[in-house]
């Protein structure tokens, strides 16, 4: 057993640690928030919730909470996933849920919790992302989604630079190792990417590959699916 004192003085039992997985989606302008920015909504909202949070130990006590799969700036998703280590909560899922649900601010929407004993670890093994086309548009880029997929049915590389700092320095990546398929729908184009230690396609460089302007990103494109592993 191991106690310590939270943020706020308060003694916190180490062995009654409990992980608060919360799915959501990010719609709307708040789609333009930055990483820390929602990983501070997040935490307001929590905070504000009444949920019994666990903090890190130190000088400046923080609240463990992680975003698994970090968003693109400008990037809707219909499937983001929040973790927290909590204490145990004697509030039912039903009533955690609309405590956190009545505090997000617009544009966050909670779709389910779950809470798991002990301290968990999700991580993302796959994501499906659609970028809204007209009819005309996916005809369009018809000739790059048939180069993609040959290329990953045999297995060719799919290098693309990646700029890897502030600086503006890049490097080559093979991103076709991190591509699942890519395939025309009713409403534009469907790309599932594969996850892991590895690294992932950004959906900036999936835009990219389709031919598409850069803007696409923030206009059209909608992370539609996520497949989390639980460790």
């Amino acid at each position: 057993m191991k106690i310590f004192k939270n943020k706020f003085g308060d003694l916190q039992i180490e062995q009654n640690v409990q992980t608060l997985a919360g799915r959501y989606k990010i719609q709307g302008n708040v789609r333009f928030l930055s990483h820390q920015e929602a990983m501070r909504a997040i935490q307001r909202s929590l905070i504000r919730s009444g949920v019994n949070l666990l903090y890190s130990q130190g000088y400046n006590p923080r609240p463990r909470l992680s975003l698994p799969l970090p968003k693109s700036v400008g990037l809707e998703s219909e499937d983001e996933l929040f973790c927290a280590q909590i204490s145990n909560s004697e509030n039912s899922n039903k009533e955690i849920y609309q405590k956190i649900s009545a505090q997000l601010p617009e544009g966050f929407s909670l779709i389910d919790i779950a809470i798991h004993n002990g301290k968990v670890s999700i991580k993302p093994i796959e994501a499906e992302y659609v970028v809204q086309l007209s009819k005309e548009e996916i005809d369009s880029v018809s000739a790059a989604i048939n180069k993609l997929n040959e290329s990953i049915a045999a297995g060719v590389e799919i290098i693309i630079e990646r700029t890897v700092d502030e600086k503006g320095n890049v490097k080559t990546v093979d991103v076709g190792r991190f591509i699942k398929s890519v395939e025309p729908i009713a409403e534009g184009v469907k790309i599932i990417s594969l996850i892991s230690d590895k690294g992932t396609i950004r959906p900036d460089e999936i835009i990219k590959l389709l031919g598409l302007g850069a803007e696409r990103l923030g206009i059209s494109m909608t992370r539609k699916k996520v497949n989390w592993q639980m460790n």
